[in-house]
């Protein structure tokens, strides 16, 4: 008797899954899991699709693939702002988000008017146009609803009318690493921001801060990983007086990473925006003493003064108060570093990746109800 083929999950995002990004580790440990459980999932992301396009013309490219593959999915599993073509498909689509796109550009205009950042009206107009309002559709007409934290829940259930019942909000999970050693106490201690060098990662209010603890005489060091840019232009953004204090590494291996951890004193993010990070999460596994930003996302990790301190996004005074705080007691740091990694215990992959494959599993093939 021939075996019935593995039902298939088609995937589509704007990436490629590899477990050296963000949004391509979260996917990758998706896919071991739902292969695990007897699912074929086929990814269509930018090498499937070809050449490169407009992010607004990717959905459609991507559908164009799906359509030459001849395919019967079981299930969509689809990035929020692609899922156009694909929630009226006739196989069930669950949509994901990694932090709402319209919360997202709600966060970033009102961080360019509080700042004086002038946004371009071309992008005022054309940008909710071919992003804001896909992402509007998919949210609302799939038949389920992945989100990332409790903010983007409630803005999904609020905003688009969805029942509780069809929303999900999973987790990231955290690669093991071992507990962060303490810093020679001859060495000046090190903070560490791992993270693009955007502006939405509030990197502006890092070096505020930084040039604030200068002036104070508190010395510290600041290593700058995975910023996506060089030295020299990220440097440009930092007060000449601070640049032997500043190591930038434009990229990192995902094996170097645990050594970027244990090399810091404190780890800080300082975002204006989040879904839920995974620089921060790795930095709780090891035992950092995380500051960050008291913003959706990163307040579903952090409690604050229990596992870590949170500061209002763009306060370079609060955040420089913490940092001297922190850097002048060992216990404070270690204190907060212990409840970190207490709190992300048993946070495997394997264990967050079930999760949303239970979910899955439990609308696309739903358990028989005995008679």
């Amino acid at each position: 008797m021939t075996a019935e083929p593995p039902r298939t999950i088609v995937h589509v995002a704007q990436i490629e899954i590899s477990r050296e990004s963000g949004m391509g580790r979260v996917a990758w440990h998706w896919r071991q899991e739902l292969e695990a459980r007897g699912y074929a999932f086929r990814h269509i992301g930018p090498s499937e699709v070809g050449r490169p396009v407009h992010p607004a013309l990717f959905p459609y490219a991507a559908w164009l693939r799906f359509r030459r593959l001849g395919l019967r999915p079981a299930a969509f599993l689809v990035h929020e702002p692609a899922g156009v073509p694909f929630v009226a498909a006739g196989a069930p689509a669950f949509v994901f988000s990694h932090g709402l796109e319209r919360r997202g550009w709600e966060a970033a205009l009102a961080h360019a008017t509080a700042v004086g950042l002038p946004v371009r009206a071309r992008s005022r107009l054309l940008f909710p146009l071919w992003r804001l309002r896909q992402a509007d559709f998919s949210l609302r007409r799939a038949r389920a609803v992945l989100v990332l934290n409790r903010d983007d829940l409630a803005e999904v259930q609020m905003r688009y009318g969805r029942r509780p019942e069809d929303l999900f909000l999973f987790r990231n999970g955290v690669d093991s690493l071992p507990a962060a050693p303490r810093a020679a106490m001859d060495a000046p201690p090190t903070i560490l921001f791992l993270g693009s060098w955007l502006d939405r990662k509030g990197t502006a209010t890092l070096v505020r801060a930084a040039d604030l603890l200068r002036g104070r005489g508190v010395a510290a060091r600041f290593l700058l990983a995975g910023t996506g840019l060089e030295e020299a232009e990220v440097l440009a953004a930092w007060p000449v007086e601070l640049h032997g204090s500043v190591r930038v590494l434009h990229s990192f291996p995902a094996a170097g990473e645990a050594a970027l951890y244990s090399a810091a004193d404190l780890f800080v993010l300082p975002s204006f925006f989040e879904g839920q990070p995974l620089a921060l999460l790795q930095a709780m596994a090891a035992g950092c003493c995380c500051l960050a930003s008291d913003i959706a996302g990163n307040r579903d990790l952090i409690s604050h003064q229990r596992n870590g301190l949170l500061h209002a996004a763009g306060d370079a005074g609060e955040l420089a108060g913490q940092l001297a705080e922190c850097l002048a007691s060992p216990a404070l740091r270690d204190g907060l570093g212990s409840a970190a990694r207490s709190f992300v215990a048993g946070r495997t992959w394997n264990a967050v990746a079930g999760e949303v494959a239970d979910f899955i599993s439990k609308i696309i093939d739903p358990p028989e109800v005995s008679r």
